[in-house]
């Protein structure tokens, strides 16, 4: 089938804007990601189940939660619908997404150098208490603060979902916060966490394969 116009011209536009900050494009979706080893900035032109056009979607997507789907951690909707009315307006306004798109990966990469980086946000841009509680520990025992990162593990494994995932997190964290007091060991079990996943996602190996723990500091 022949790709719509519409989303030729989403592909150039973003080809033009994200490829020369080293985004790669997920297949032929209309989904880029910045890969940054440990975490994905993650750019979807969403499009519409009704009209032809295109929403902006862009954020982060922490790896260190084994799973086979991109997430936006942090970050959202940028833009609301452009719908598509004829090639030379569609054009320019899929210019200005991918523009905008591109301004945001940059953004994000300052945003997020290193895990501290990450509870810092979290505190200040609570969402999914579960979810972000789980983010904050592992950011924060990656950053050596071994008490606060435990209280947070603490909290999720106190919640009381019973959904598969629910559990799933629990154990996952359960396992996590024993390994708190070796900061080393701790570190290297997220990593490799982050390499599974990144496996799952079909990415090539994480080139750095371990974070730098409290204990190298």
């Amino acid at each position: 089938m022949a790709t719509a116009e519409h989303t030729r011209l989403i592909t150039a536009a973003a080809r033009a804007a994200l490829k020369p900050l080293g985004c790669t494009q997920k297949g032929r979706s209309r989904i880029w990601l910045d890969d940054q080893g440990w975490w994905l900035g993650v750019v979807e032109f969403q499009p519409s189940s009704w009209s032809r056009g295109s929403y902006l979607n862009v954020g982060a997507c922490w790896l260190w939660n084994e799973k086979d789907y991109l997430s936006f951690d942090a970050g959202d909707r940028l833009a609301p619908f452009q719908p598509f009315t004829n090639a030379e307006d569609f054009a320019q306004a899929a210019q200005a997404l991918a523009e905008r798109a591109a301004a945001e990966v940059l953004a994000l990469r300052e945003r997020f150098p290193t895990p501290a980086h990450v509870h810092g946000w979290i505190a200040a841009n609570s969402s999914a208490p579960l979810w972000s509680s789980y983010h904050a520990a592992v950011s924060l025992g990656l950053a050596g603060d071994s008490e606060r990162s435990r209280q947070m593990f603490a909290e999720v494994i106190a919640d009381t979902h019973d959904t598969e995932w629910a559990i799933a997190l629990r154990q996952r964290c359960v396992a996590l916060v024993q390994l708190l007091q070796t900061p080393g060991e701790f570190a290297a079990e997220v990593a490799a966490g982050v390499q599974r996943t990144r496996r799952l996602l079909g990415l090539p190996a994480w080139a750095g394969e371990a974070f730098e723990s409290a204990g190298d500091r």
